[in-house]
């Protein structure tokens, strides 16, 4: 039967629903011995069983407590990669070692993971203890579609009293707070933050063909003038490869990709030359096209500049310097799975998340990042409407639950440790990590700079979700890398890139919609209108390219987005900004 134990906490999360602290505001720490336990914590702390002062172990006698309680259930969504049982992955092992806290892991594939969770939430029966996860970037939409149906249970006191180190984070960025902030005030579950300085907050790297420039005794271009002539340069050479056919493609792009870093359609990338830079995301996709400008959520695409941004393209396509394919979304058929999985180099530039995607290690180093081009009334780059904190409610806990304190203390074990932290999200030591005498976590790398897998796992990927369940309530600061973890070292380079592209001026020029939390009857109506929006941005930017008529069709361009309800998607978001501030 579920139990409400919200009832029970009602008056410290009504004063929580008012106090809900941002702009400045403290996040108060509670004092443990304040926090009104549930029936069965306060149970079971007193008869020695639980642990809650914040040294470990939690469970001070799993037997003992298993056979009175039973194990804490967990579901996961489970990563097809993984071979093993929950249970025997090496950091879980870990947990419940110097925990005492086992769970009884109830993994669902994450194929058809979305309809097996609604299924689940919507059927009455017995929940879960909790959701470790609900599949990457899902938990706060999840958790506000039952938000009135008395499912999940909020958890703003339990982190005030028994998850210090998350109240530290909340106070140290004031922007986590607001997105981790339910419609009602109250938190759910706990926040799932990877920080690398900032790496998804911004485009994979835009490259061009250095060895290409130099045949040509060109220099790097600086502004998009120089881009523009180089591309024409790329054209014009003839065999620049040198494969002996004329098969160079100056330019590559794909227009409409919704990649959720925002590499592959570099029409964004160049919106800010021509007026307002653009944003979108494919992990806030709600948020397309949307910006804080001078506080206040403008819709970007509706700025003269993103018509301007289409003639340009219009006359790269015109003049011969794109794709063929560059309207072409499908998979299959795109430039990262056709040029740039070819043995010579065919593009002169384009955009990656990673230049990995470039298959062969020799034209890899042909390439370069393209620094901040300016253009006529701005420089190329934008900011993602995107978050580090990309999970706002994971380990979410059910009104099922009777020891939720247990739930909120693993919590903390789990984030207090930094290097505890680090290889729960990304891997073990003696897996993905060694120990180096420094102290610092390293990894191991071959001659080339790829790490040498431990057997039976064939990469880093493998050996993260076969060591741990990664995303969870796991957090990882910029402060860690170098005193406590090594960057990512696949991630080395594209942050180099990035940072040659202008990331820092960029994340230092716009401000973009935090991924806050919307009502569910919000979500409903920005899911209609977000589609129609998207399609008729998406169909004008084609055209345009296509035909170069934006003088004469900007008005109906116009027209078409009000009809479609974009006055009323900006408003949802600024009250939603406005409230939660």
């Amino acid at each position: 039967m579920r139990k409400n134990l919200s009832l029970l906490l009602s008056i410290a999360l009504l004063l929580s629903l008012f106090v809900m602290p941002v702009n400045g505001i403290t996040f108060a720490k509670m004092d443990r011995n304040e926090y009104p336990l549930s029936p069965k914590t306060k149970e079971a702390v007193e008869a020695g069983l639980v642990n809650l002062d914040g040294t470990m172990p939690i469970i001070t006698d799993p037997d003992a407590f298993e056979a009175k309680y039973g194990k804490l259930t967990s579901l996961i969504v489970n990563t097809p990669e993984r071979v093993l049982p929950i249970e025997e992955l090496v950091m879980v092992k870990r947990w419940e070692e110097e925990t005492g806290v086992r769970f009884d892991w109830q993994p669902i594939p994450l194929d058809g993971s979305t309809e097996k969770i609604s299924l689940i939430l919507a059927g009455g029966e017995e929940l879960p203890d909790i959701f470790w996860n609900f599949g990457d970037g899902r938990s706060d939409a999840t958790v506000i579609t039952y938000l009135d149906q008395d499912v999940f249970l909020p958890t703003e006191d339990l982190i005030k009293a028994f998850c210090p180190t998350l109240v530290d984070i909340f106070n140290d960025n004031e922007k986590y707070l607001l997105e981790a902030t339910a419609p009602n005030g109250h938190m759910y579950g706990f926040p799932y933050i990877e920080e690398m300085y900032g790496l998804v907050l911004t485009p994979g790297p835009f490259l061009i063909n250095k060895a290409w420039l130099d045949k040509l005794g060109l220099e790097v271009p600086t502004t998009v003038d120089e881009f523009t002539n180089a591309l024409k340069a790329f054209r014009d050479a003839e065999d620049l490869n040198g494969n002996g056919i004329d098969d160079e493609i100056p330019m590559a792009t794909i227009f409409g990709s919704e990649d959720t870093f925002g590499s592959y359609d570099a029409f964004y990338r160049f919106t800010g030359a021509f007026g307002e830079a653009d944003s979108y995301c494919g992990g806030n996709r709600f948020a397309d096209h949307m910006r804080l400008i001078d506080g206040k959520v403008t819709y970007t695409a509706l700025d003269r500049g993103f018509g301007d941004t289409a003639m340009y393209f219009h006359e790269l396509y015109k003049e011969g310097l794109l794709n063929k394919d560059a309207f072409d979304v499908d998979a299959g058929t795109n430039y990262l799975n056709r040029e740039l999985a070819q043995d010579i180099a065919l593009v002169g530039a384009f955009g990656v998340w990673t230049d990995m995607e470039i298959i062969n290690n020799d034209v890899r180093r042909e390439y370069i990042p393209v620094p901040k081009l300016k253009g006529e009334k701005g420089t190329f780059g934008f900011v993602l409407n995107y978050s580090e904190m990309q999970d706002a409610c994971n380990t979410a806990i059910t009104t099922d639950c009777e020891f939720p304190e247990i739930i909120a203390a693993f919590v903390e074990y789990l984030i207090s440790d930094p290097a505890l932290s680090v290889q729960s999200n990304w891997g073990a030591v003696g897996y993905n990590y060694y120990l180096a005498d420094d102290g610092v976590l390293r990894f191991d790398l071959d001659e080339k700079g790829d790490i040498i897998p431990v057997e039976p796992y064939t990469s880093f990927g493998t050996m993260r979700v076969n060591t741990t369940t990664c995303r969870g309530s796991m957090i990882v600061l910029n402060e860690y890398y170098d005193t406590v973890a090594e960057y990512t070292y696949d991630a080395k380079t594209l942050l180099e890139g990035q940072h040659v592209n202008g990331k820092k001026e960029d994340l230092e020029t716009y401000d973009t919609l935090p991924k806050i939390m919307l009502t569910t009857s919000e979500q409903s109506a920005v899911a209609r209108i977000y589609d129609a929006l998207a399609n008729t941005v998406d169909r004008y930017v084609v055209h345009w390219v296509l035909n170069g008529d934006v003088e004469e069709t900007w008005d109906t361009y116009i027209s078409e987005m009000q009809s479609a309800g974009v006055e009323q998607i900006v408003s949802i978001y600024q009250d939603a900004i406005d409230r939660i501030k």
